[in-house]
């Protein structure tokens, strides 16, 4: 099931309620094929695998009209076939009366309603009693009034009954003042009451239930289609893609037959005139208004009075409805379709041209004139008037890209291209103008991250551009073409050969600004194929070419790359600031991103992972604006990596969420779903999380072979969670080589690596198997040896700002140490800790202190000491709402019997040792007791963290202790009688 995640969990919760003995209804509604009986249908299976016991029962249409309680009997009918024979013959010992109603033990349901309705409702109590029971009505809108009152009377008494009652209806077919919504109002009052409404899916959920139900990632294109003719229905969607392919790029030209015929149901009970004017309204392909819809009738024979009338019957019908003040639609737009499909070849043509002649009489602006002129476009294509088709699809291409609508820019180019063919036939001097819109078209589509649309039409310029009288043009396109093609994971490794292509058909323009772009993009390529030499003197070349050309385009992808390989150099920073900046004077944000992620790459090396935050906030919403819809999911993966390294999961959440909501490039859509995937590992949603994984290998099938995604630390955090210790190894050991341009992501992964090698220690060593023991250390030591191979060595350090790169090597050698099962780790996670908090790595800060707290307590250490790293990831567990690790300090809390509650600051009695402290010493040894850090004491004592720090300088050079822990843990030992000092 695609989507529903929030739903699903009211009903779970629901169904949870009634195993704990806390009954409660829900009602689930929402218009015909939203969904409402396979959601209800998915929660009610995960019950019953469990064993709770559920009474399914459908309302019928017309099918109760003399029969009371026929979902209720329905749905208890069920319960005896499938029940157990001891609890069947309990259940009816309990219900003598059962047999009066259940036609299976020969009852009629025609007896007394009063009398019936206790026999409902001790019979399914009865059942509940046995075990948590979930009673389902679906199509409730269809019920008896018996069986309403037999609900409402259940709802009524709920009083600790181990029973869920969920109901479903449609609300679009009741009509006002229908009974129904009086009874439901009534049931929405008593406590115990839910009511969930199912909305159409979102095209991000219409994309995800193609890929379950086609079984593979579709193309973005298919979605589009899908979204447009279903509008989100799930039913329709799912009726529409009947027999076609994951790899299908559109649908088929005819609906299914199934589909057809049920939206075509409610037309065929109009009368004649009422579906006449169906027909019309369904030419014109949108909601339209009254005053045009009454013109075209017109021109058909149908006056204004019978217009009138057949709108009021087809809306009270339920077939149309109003949109705004004056417009009508179709309740179901593929209702339109299928009555389209109703005339017959040539019968629409004088239709279409009166909505064409309506359409060209009027006049609008922004985004109503870009729809109007895709409406005549439209029109006029299918009353063969290709020529104004033509130009009426340019007009709306170029209306829609001044008002920064990239999809309705694209959706009309696509049209023209595809009627030019046919208006120029022949024309060889056009030939360049086709080009050109080709040319738009893949632009088009790249910004909208339509991969598979954009590489076909890359391929198509290279078809149409001659190399030979046009090689600087063939240069842009190649490059173009080939960048499209890594985008959409047709290579692994940057495409050399394309670029060195590119290189040598703009050579003899040396001035030029393709040639620079040419030897930065080679350039580029040979530093991510770990040629950084080759790279090097081919970005010296862009920078020179560059600055001859005077391009700002240019000269800011020259220099950006040159600061690229120049990693460790001095001109790495000036060269790609100056990058960033003569790309930011295009205005282009496929440019400013390119340059922008370079840069990023400096910053990451030197451990300045927050300017990289700071730049990418900055540019998203810039990318959103310009219409740059695939640069802008790129940007949302990389800034949610970045955010969920500092910890800061809700704003991770956020991005990520609007990241998923744009379509992308695949590279760029992975990227997103893998973020998601870590951020719902760390929140515990570990089902969320394989499933954004197994979407990111559908759009990147080799995901955890490509560098630049951070996939293989994703991977990693989702196996070690889901207990793929050995898996998690063996994909760090296979993949590490993969990062050799990017050695800060192949440390990552040697953390990773570290840690799943510890867990996988720890596990044999409680098991006593030692040959165990032994295989996970070879396996590690080989990780180990390909890292050594690689150069820079392992965790070298970008400069003094540098924090990060001391933060993971300290990570790396306390989980070295815990897999070594050394005597003591307890400092070695403590200076993780610390250097994590220094690098403001807060999620890597607050596992390091669970370990620390977990350290200590294996040596021995005292409450107090313990408490201290532990409450410290306690406070971030909470606040970040990481259900694994809260579970993890929580556990160990309890062993260790430690509150994790904050303390209030201990009055020290001062022994022997503390009898020369000042007041304020010991007010400071008394919360460093308390397990305060420095600045919860400055802000406690209005003091700063240097006086702080000068205080406890004081304290353990008057004590003899060496550190604050071991000056708190004198106090401690000094003071046994103390609860404070214990707690």
């Amino acid at each position: 099931m695609a989507g529903r995640i929030e739903e699903r969990g009211i009903l779970g919760a629901a169904i949870q309620g009634a195993v704990d003995g806390r009954p409660g209804a829900v009602f689930v509604h929402g218009e015909a094929g939203v969904g409402k009986t396979r959601l209800v249908r998915a929660v009610c299976d995960e019950a019953a695998a469990k064993g709770v016991f559920v009474l399914w029962g459908r309302c019928v249409r017309f099918g109760a009209v003399d029969a009371p309680y026929v979902p209720l009997i329905g749905a208890l009918e069920g319960w005896v076939e499938s029940a157990e024979p001891h609890q069947l013959s309990e259940v009816l010992d309990a219900v003598p009366a059962a047999g009066e109603l259940l036609p299976s033990l020969g009852g009629y349901a025609s007896d007394s309603g009063v009398r019936l309705l206790s026999v409902v409702d001790a019979l399914v109590m009865a059942i509940a009693s046995h075990g948590p029971t979930v009673l389902v009505v679906d199509d409730v809108q269809w019920a008896d009034l018996a069986s309403r009152d037999a609900l409402a009377y259940l709802v009524a008494g709920f009083r600790g009954q181990r029973l869920a009652v969920l109901a479903t209806y449609r609300d679009e077919e009741l009509a006002s003042g229908d009974p129904l919504y009086t009874w439901l109002a009534d049931l929405r009052r008593l406590p115990l009451v839910t009511d969930i409404r199912l909305d159409r899916l979102s095209w991000d959920e219409t994309e995800q239930q193609l890929a379950l139900l086609l079984g593979g990632s579709p193309y973005h294109r298919l979605v589009d289609e899908v979204v447009r003719r279903s509008d989100g229905n799930p039913y329709l969607s799912e009726l529409l893609v009947q027999g076609v392919t994951s790899t299908a790029a559109g649908l088929p030209a005819d609906l299914p037959a199934e589909l057809t015929g049920a939206l075509l149901a409610a037309w065929h009970r109009l009368s004649a005139p009422g579906r006449e004017v169906m027909r019309v309204m369904a030419v014109a392909g949108r909601p339209t208004s009254i005053e045009d819809l009454r013109e075209v009738a017109a021109a058909g024979g149908i006056g204004p009075e019978a217009l009138t009338a057949a709108l009021v019957e087809a809306t009270s019908a339920g077939i149309s409805v109003v949109h705004g003040p004056d417009r009508f639609w179709f309740r179901h737009p593929l209702l339109a379709e299928v009555l389209y499909a109703t005339f017959v070849p040539g019968e629409a043509e004088p239709v279409h041209a009166a909505w064409a002649k309506t359409l060209a009489s009027r006049s609008a602006t922004g985004l109503d004139e870009v729809q109007r002129q895709g409406d005549l476009a439209q029109h006029y294509e299918r009353a063969r008037d290709l020529q104004a088709c033509l130009e009426a699809s340019l007009r709306a291409a170029e209306l829609a890209k001044a008002s920064r609508a990239p999809r309705e820019e694209a959706v009309h180019l696509r049209r023209a291209v595809r009627i030019w063919p046919m208006v120029h036939s022949g024309d060889s001097a056009g030939r360049h103008r086709e080009l050109d819109l080709w040319e738009r078209v893949a632009r088009a589509d790249d910004l909208l991250g339509d991969g598979e649309a954009s590489f076909a039409a890359w391929s198509r310029t290279l078809e149409l551009v001659d190399e030979r009288t046009d090689p600087l043009h063939a240069c842009r396109l190649l490059r173009r073409w080939a960048d499209s093609a890594w985008a959409t994971g047709r290579t692994n490794g940057r495409p050399i050969a394309e670029a060195e292509h590119a290189v040598e058909l703009s050579r003899a323009a040396p001035d030029s600004a393709e040639y620079a772009d040419a030897l930065a993009y080679l350039s580029w390529c040979q530093w991510w194929n770990n040629e950084p030499d080759i790279a090097r003197r081919y970005g010296e070349d862009a920078v020179q070419a560059a600055h001859r050309s005077g391009s700002n385009a240019a000269l800011g992808l020259a220099y950006a790359v040159r600061g690229n390989v120049d990693a460790n150099g001095e001109r790495s920073d000036p060269d790609t600031a100056a990058g960033l900046r003569y790309a930011q004077l295009t205005g282009d944000p496929e440019l400013i991103w390119r340059t922008l992620v370079i840069r990023q790459n400096y910053l990451g090396r030197r451990g300045r992972i927050k300017d990289c935050v700071e730049l990418t906030r900055d540019f998203l919403p810039f990318a959103i604006g310009a219409g740059a819809l695939s640069v802008a999911v790129f940007a949302a993966g990389l800034l949610a990596h970045h955010l969920l390294m500092f910890g800061r999961l809700a704003e991770a959440d956020g991005v990520i969420r609007e990241g998923l909501s744009l379509a992308g490039m695949p590279n760029a859509s992975a990227m997103v779903r893998l973020s998601a995937a870590s951020l719902s590992v760390r929140r515990g949603d570990l089902d969320v999380a394989g499933m954004h994984l197994q979407r990111a290998k559908e759009l990147m099938p080799d995901v955890e072979n490509r560098a630049g995604l951070s996939a293989q630390t994703v991977l990693a955090e989702y196996l070690l969670a889901t207990g793929g210790d050995g898996q998690a190894l063996d994909l760090m050991s296979r993949t590490l080589a993969v990062l050799a341009a990017d050695t800060r992501d192949a440390d990552e992964m040697l953390v990773w690596g570290a840690r799943a090698a510890a867990d996988l220690m720890e596990a044999a060593r409680d098991r006593g198997d030692s040959e165990d023991v032994l295989a996970v250390r070879a396996a590690y030591d080989d990780l180990l040896i390909v890292r050594r191979s690689m150069l820079p060595p392992a965790f070298e350090v970008g400069g003094s700002e540098d924090l990060i790169q001391p933060a993971m090597q300290a990570l790396f050698t306390a989980e070295a140490a815990r897999g070594a099962a050394q005597t003591s780790t307890s400092a070695a996670w403590e200076d993780a800790a610390r250097r994590c908090d220094a690098a403001g790595l807060r999620w890597d800060e607050a596992v390091a202190s669970w370990r620390w707290a977990q350290a200590l307590f294996d040596e021995g250490a005292i409450r107090a000491v313990v408490a201290r790293p532990l409450r410290s990831a306690y406070r971030f567990a909470v606040e970040v709402g990481a259900r694994p690790l809260l579970h993890q300090v929580e556990t160990l809390a309890a062993v260790g019997r430690i509150s994790l509650g904050e303390p209030a600051a201990a009055r020290v009695q001062p022994p022997a040792p503390f009898d020369s402290l000042t007041k304020r010493e010991h007010e400071v040894l008394s919360h460093l007791v308390a397990g305060r850090t420095y600045g919860e004491i400055a802000k406690a004592l209005f003091i700063s963290e240097k006086t702080v720090s000068v205080h406890v300088s004081n304290l353990l050079h008057k004590t003899g202790t060496s550190s604050r822990r071991e000056v708190a843990a004198l106090a401690v030992r000094l003071d046994q009688s103390s609860t404070n000092l214990q707690d």
